[in-house]
């Protein structure tokens, strides 16, 4: 079952995104948002694999910013931008941001469907209604991330979670009471994530994480390495 949160400020879009969605089977509407300031609260209690993300929402000043801080603090999510408009502003400033599609509100409810399945699958995912040129700015933004970056598509949900916060800095302690699982779960899900990515550290694992999300390469600033280099080997490093 695909998780979906559904974030824009129109009560009766969200209300009919939430009923229609869920009426072929692999998709549940687990949550909305219907404010910039409420929507990381909110994604960090639904834990959804997509949000459908309105481009025009209250208490929203960066959009591009928006996005990175979803997919910073919350790695496991795709992010689908909604938008009465078709705009190559709208695709540059989500495809910046990490985005993996583009739907306009007008498009048929099944294409919305589409957009979401893919998005779950790494794929990129435009509006047949929009120019090829958004495809080709969602391209341009994604592929060199993905191709440096291909072991993240071998994490499941929960790796990707693990990670998320091992990014943001939080202690193995703290991974596991914000997810609900042991400290010895975290510790195994740590060394299947260095394995998987080809790294020997924490920092090494935000390292890609970051470049990910952002869709360029990490700098320093991005994140504390201090709070993540916790050791050298793949072993020590999970502890």
């Amino acid at each position: 079952m695909i998780r979906v949160l559904v974030a824009d400020d129109h009560a009766m879009f969200r209300e009919m995104l939430r009923i229609a969605l869920p009426r072929h089977g692999d998709i549940d509407v687990v949550g909305e948002a219907d404010n910039g300031q409420d929507l990381i609260e909110a994604i960090y209690r639904c834990r959804p694999d997509v949000l459908l993300l309105d481009y025009k929402m209250p208490h929203v000043k960066n959009f591009t910013g928006l996005v990175k801080e979803v997919r910073r603090r919350c790695g496991a999510t795709e992010v689908v931008v909604l938008s009465g408009f078709a705009s190559s502003e709208i695709a540059l400033r989500a495809a910046e941001g990490g985005a993996r599609g583009y739907v306009l509100k007008s498009t048929r409810l099944q294409a919305v469907r589409d957009a979401i399945r893919t998005a779950t699958r790494g794929g990129i995912w435009i509006d047949p209604n929009l120019p090829r040129e958004v495809f080709d700015i969602f391209q341009r933004h994604t592929a060199p991330a993905e191709t440096r970056n291909g072991g993240l598509a071998q994490l499941t949900r929960r790796e990707r979670e693990v990670l998320a916060s091992v990014a943001e800095g939080i202690s193995n302690r703290d991974i596991a009471r914000k997810l609900t699982i042991s400290e010895k779960t975290v510790k195994t899900h740590l060394t299947r994530i260095f394995t998987k990515l080809d790294v020997k550290n924490r920092v090494g694992a935000a390292v890609l994480f970051y470049s990910s999300s952002n869709g360029h390469d990490t700098t320093q600033a991005a994140f504390n390495p201090v709070a993540l280099n916790t050791g050298t080997s793949a072993h020590s490093s999970a502890s």
